[in-house]
């Protein structure tokens, strides 16, 4: 093309081509989600995209010059698409945003999305856009389409937000259940990051080093740990019998009078009579190979902890008086305290 006809081009577009032309605006955007700079790029004065997204407009100004080109609510994706776009390159999503993509379930529904940039970067937190520099920005994977943090720096860069320790249990014992990432990596996070917000995640990993596997498990070693006359405990650690066959792997454990803590709750124990079977053949096949067991429920814990303190020392006493059970204990994940 001419220099003449490259010029006449630029003309229409500025004339208004692009508005014969909307469907190239969408084939641009980002699932609909575009930067007013690339609009402006692709022919659009800057005065008509602010104007479309006006009132009465087709478009709806999402971030600050961050466009959506349908009218309505955008979609949960749409809203992280639109905090990566204001960002800008290099920008990935992590926190409860991150989590989810990476397929957690637990820490609810995300109010905000949590966007890590460099930081040299000047993008500031708007609206649903929570913006945080980082001197660590982390190579991001691809989920769902979309540049996502490690999953350690996910749920590190959420819980350093929370306070309550039962909820940051919840979050930090799920993936480690579900085996998708080790305790250790995610110590390894909180250890190089930021110390801001770190004290309440740090008592729960170092329970979850313990081998604390779920909310209920940290608030039963919380209570373990503030009484000074109990002796060392160990969590889910498996349970074999003299043949060699695996039994159980035990919520708590006193090795030395074979003496097992079951913390039983309605939700996971007792809410079905399934449960309730699966609840009571686990404790048969316990006591059955000589182990000595109490069962407590979360809200005992909660509501009760000298009563539960007075059970467990009453049960321990029994428990040091029978014969040693003929039974192999596995380390699991339990660790012994330090």
């Amino acid at each position: 093309m001419t220099v003449d006809g490259t010029h006449r081009m630029l003309l229409a577009m500025r004339r208004g081509m692009w508005a014969r032309d909307l469907e190239a605006l969408r084939i641009a955007s980002w699932e609909d989600v575009i930067s007013a700079r690339h609009l402006v790029e692709l022919g659009v004065p800057e005065r008509t995209v602010y104007r479309r997204t006006q009132q009465d407009g087709p478009w709806t100004l999402l971030l600050p010059a961050t466009i959506m080109l349908t009218k309505g609510t955008p979609t949960p994706r749409q809203w992280e698409i639109a905090a990566l776009v204001y960002a800008g390159n290099g920008a990935m999503l992590t926190g409860l945003s991150g989590m989810r993509h990476h397929g957690m379930r637990r820490g609810g529904d995300p109010i905000f999305d949590h966007v890590l940039i460099t930081l040299g970067r000047r993008a500031q937190s708007s609206g649903r856009a929570t913006i945080e520099r980082t001197v660590r920005l982390p190579c991001p994977v691809a989920r769902d389409g979309l540049p996502v943090a490690p999953l350690a720096r996910c749920v590190v860069d959420h819980v350093r937000r929370l306070k309550d320790p039962e909820a940051i249990a919840a979050v930090v014992t799920e993936p480690v259940q579900r085996r998708m990432v080790t305790v250790e990596a995610l110590w390894r996070e909180l250890e190089v990051g930021t110390r801001k917000g770190t004290a309440a995640p740090r008592r729960v990993l170092e329970a979850a080093r313990a081998g604390v596997l779920s909310p209920a498990e940290f608030n039963a070693r919380s209570l373990w740990e503030s009484f000074d006359d109990l002796p060392p405990i160990e969590w889910n650690v498996d349970v074999f019998d003299e043949r060699g066959r695996f039994v159980a792997t035990v919520d708590g454990l006193v090795r030395e009078h074979d003496f097992v803590w079951e913390i039983d709750s309605v939700e996971q124990h007792f809410a079905t009579p399934e449960q309730v079977r699966a609840t009571s053949e686990r404790q048969r096949r316990l006591r059955a190979v000589g182990l000595h067991v109490l069962s407590t429920r979360p809200t005992q814990g909660r509501e009760d902890p000298d009563g539960v303190h007075d059970d467990i020392c009453a049960n321990l006493r029994i428990a040091a008086a029978l014969p040693q059970a003929p039974v192999v204990y596995g380390v699991g994940i339990g660790r012994s305290p330090q």
